[in-house]
């Protein structure tokens, strides 16, 4: 972990100190190092994350603090074990005095609330970022809480936190539409989530469909093995691979289990990136998705995509250019394209190589720093009005 030294008297002025409160990272902090250092060329500050272990290390200029919720069982005693331990320190904060302070909320629910806290409470400024579309139904399961129920009660606590925000942060501009309407007040922006594409680089292709994600049904893993299945057998020299949490168990309760289709529970993500590397086709046919960042990391390897045409997605993937766009749950229409590019290898190459040239064009991580800077100076300006 590298820590403070002089070249940071180099460095350009801080533009704020940032607090923000995120779930994870599951597997480790290491995960945040490329987004710590990234920030540190124009901020301080910590991340506040409650995941599967303690942590609290320094990444040059930001300060990353852990707490493991997974030590309870039940949701309510988890929720309540991050609350206690991020209330101590906000206390720290508070008492500190942090001049042009910005607490960040990666969504506006449990870290939502809890954000909008500390914020009031340190007087700071508050943003939350929007990174999933809550009102599409397709993100619940069925259950004992009729889904209606479950909506509702996102909208309400939704508006509660966004419309007391000073800045709300979108993937895409319809992200909001059937959840809650801003007040004129709130300040909003519309760019890209961070993702670490130097991570991901092209290997030699194989002969491999490659999914990434979850849940399984929301990622529409089940249109998928069907699309592929239908195929599958003029195609032997072709394998699904698809990896995520519990997906095999919910492949198996699908009844899709099949010689060619593999399945595998969420990896690290140098484990991914050597899978991404891998793969010849990268698909993501999700039913709902606010941006898709495994898409970013696949075009990043020089990947051809083919995703489903729903929320953020074509945002990252122009149809016929970067990538193929399909209607979700159309098996018939996915199935058509995979045995398509399964047939074309000039065509996966086409789509990987402009998937690749977009990603460092658009994707990049001083495009991502660019637009980051620019929103937090225009929610302080803002918050000083």
């Amino acid at each position: 972990m590298a820590s403070r030294d002089d070249g940071f008297a180099r460095q350009p002025v801080p533009i704020a100190f940032l607090v923000i409160v995120r779930k994870g990272p599951t597997w480790s902090t290491t995960d945040l190092e490329p987004l710590c250092r990234l920030l540190s060329k124009r901020f301080t500050g910590e991340i506040w994350a409650f995941g599967s272990y303690d942590a609290d290390i320094r990444v040059e200029r930001f300060r990353v603090r852990v707490v493991n919720d997974e030590r309870s069982s039940s949701h309510i005693g988890r929720l309540a074990l991050t609350t206690r331990q991020m209330l101590r320190w906000a206390g720290e904060l508070r008492a500190a005095r942090v001049s042009d302070l910005v607490v960040i909320a990666l969504e506006p629910f449990n870290g939502g609330l809890l954000g909008l806290y500390v914020a009031r409470r340190s007087r700071g400024s508050f943003i939350c970022e929007v990174n999933g579309v809550y009102a599409d139904r397709n993100n619940f399961a069925s259950g004992v809480i009729p889904v209606w129920l479950r909506v509702a009660a996102r909208r309400v606590l939704g508006a509660f936190v966004l419309s007391r925000a000073t800045a709300v942060r979108l993937l895409f501009g319809e992200q909001l539409k059937s959840f809650v309407r801003l007040p004129p007040h709130v300040l909003t922006r519309q760019f890209f989530d961070f993702t670490p594409i130097e991570r991901f680089n092209a290997g030699v292709e194989e002969k491999m469909i490659l999914g990434v994600g979850f849940p399984f049904r929301v990622k529409g893993f089940d249109t998928l093995c069907r699309a592929f299945l239908a195929i599958a057998n003029q195609h032997a020299d072709w394998k699904l691979v698809l990896i995520g949490h519990l997906v095999p168990e919910e492949l198996l309760a699908a009844g899709l289990e099949h010689p060619q289709i593999e399945a595998h529970p969420g990896v690290k993500q140098p484990e991914l990136a050597e899978w991404m590397s891998r793969c010849g086709i990268f698909a993501l046919p999700s039913r709902t998705e606010a941006m898709g960042r495994v898409l970013i990391e696949a075009g990043a390897a020089a990947k051809c995509r083919v995703a489903s045409r729903v929320g953020g997605i074509p945002t990252v993937i122009e149809d016929g250019v970067d990538g193929l766009l399909v209607e979700k749950e159309n098996v018939d229409e996915l199935s058509a394209t995979l045995a398509r590019l399964m047939q074309d290898a000039p065509l996966r190459r086409r789509l990987g190589d402009a998937a690749r040239v977009r990603a460092g064009r658009e994707f990049s991580g001083n495009a991502y720093l660019e637009h980051y800077a620019e929103f937090v100076s225009s929610a302080l300006a803002r918050k000083r009005l």
